[in-house]
């Protein structure tokens, strides 16, 4: 299996899109069974400088993807990612690879203290793989998402940038 990872081009919506509707993906990102491939280039194509989606291919396959919005003004300090993997390719790595090079974007070329996100307490997969990670959860928002069906809780996660200089969790 040979991974790699590259910036997201305007060309692979119709890929990412088709891992957006897996039924073991869905239920779990900030998507609607809806959505079409038609919003997804045009949204892709608009991409702001604060904005970094990477996508992941196994040989040549795309497999998954995952972004960092920077945030502005006095949240310049903080990144927000999000991340989802071809339900075939779950537990081979895959997740793991596209988050490094997150984090590596955020911590030695943005300089980023702090990158957070959600997760679904739903998915306890994705919550070891973002621990495994550095990530801590520090909150819960309950019946915050809906999720096929249901009202879902949503867990915050952050991970702070080693030697960093946020200096106290108050």
């Amino acid at each position: 299996m040979e991974l790699a990872i590259r910036p997201v081009r305007v060309a692979d919506a119709p890929a990412l899109h088709a891992i957006m509707l897996q039924p073991e993906v869905l239920p779990y990102i900030m998507r609607q069974p809806s959505d079409r491939v038609d919003q997804l280039e045009e949204y892709l194509g608009r991409l702001g400088p604060d904005l970094h989606y990477f996508v992941a291919e196994v040989d040549g396959v795309l497999v998954g993807y995952a972004g960092l919005r920077r945030m502005r003004g006095r949240e310049a300090h903080v990144g927000h990612l999000f991340l989802a993997v071809d339900a075939r390719r779950h537990g081979q790595g895959v997740g793991t690879a596209l988050l490094r090079q997150l984090l590596d974007l955020a911590d030695n070329w943005l300089m980023l203290e702090r990158v957070e996100l959600t997760v679904l307490a739903t998915n306890p997969g994705a919550q070891r793989l973002y621990e495994r990670l550095g990530f801590e959860v520090e909150g819960r928002k309950r019946g915050s998402l809906i999720s096929a069906g249901a009202y879902v809780d949503e867990l915050l996660m952050a991970r702070l940038r080693p030697g960093g200089q946020v200096l106290s969790r108050r």
